[in-house]
């Protein structure tokens, strides 16, 4: 037994045997220690209750203004990325359409086809070819005697091959050599199943190109 509670009782004792005076003023003193004591533990509950919310708050800690900035930064790089290899694709895609489109034209032409050609009779070894609407051509010119080296020129009846020169060819796209106004074409000579050539511009620089050799008459 405590000495709370010996104490409570013996002021209730002595307010029973008539001691009044002595009793009600102890009786009081007790209950309002009593009261004292439950106030205490409330606030006591309510100190721990707000200490323990502040140490999860600042275990939390605010969110990183940084490393947000960096994964939003990560997530944009992603999609940029993400969308211009979807344009690559789309773009491959696209020219693997026409090749296939233009390339099976020229194989049902069969012979019905446009082909430049060389005057060397004449001492004149430019290449000319002249379109016709009627028949089709399709002729690009190589960096080197390979038809899987980098494509240099092209001279064909399509409108997709030519417009805004979709292959990305170095020295440009046309109908034909009517249509090539900064550059002129001169045989060289022949090399196994191609023909060699010079690409000169207007300023007089030279590149060398080669044609596959079935696209090109002599006489």
């Amino acid at each position: 037994m405590n000495n709370r509670t010996i104490f409570i009782r013996k002021s209730i004792f002595i307010c029973y045997s008539g001691q009044t005076n002595q009793g009600l003023p102890a009786l009081q003193q007790c209950l309002s220690v009593s009261c004292n004591f439950r106030d205490y533990n409330r606030n006591m509950i309510k100190t721990i209750y707000i200490i323990t919310l502040t140490l999860l708050i600042s275990a939390c800690g605010p969110t990183n203004p940084k490393s947000d900035h960096q994964e939003n930064r990560v997530q944009t790089l992603n999609f940029e990325d993400t969308s211009k290899a979807n344009q690559a694709t789309e773009k491959l895609t696209k020219l693997d359409s026409i090749e296939k489109a233009n390339n099976e034209s020229i194989i049902a032409s069969g012979d019905n086809i446009t082909k430049a050609f060389v005057f060397l009779k004449d001492g004149d070894s430019a290449i000319n070819l002249t379109a016709n609407i009627r028949q089709d051509h399709r002729i690009f010119g190589y960096a080197k005697p390979d038809i899987k080296s980098e494509r240099l020129l092209l001279l064909s009846v399509f409108t997709n091959d030519v417009e805004n020169n979709p292959f990305g060819c170095r020295l440009g796209a046309y109908y034909d050599t009517r249509g090539m106004d900064e550059l002129t074409l001169k045989y060289n000579s022949t090399t196994g199943d191609f023909v060699k050539a010079t690409a000169i511009d207007k300023a007089n620089n030279s590149t060398t190109i080669y044609f596959e050799k079935k696209w090109i008459e002599f006489e």
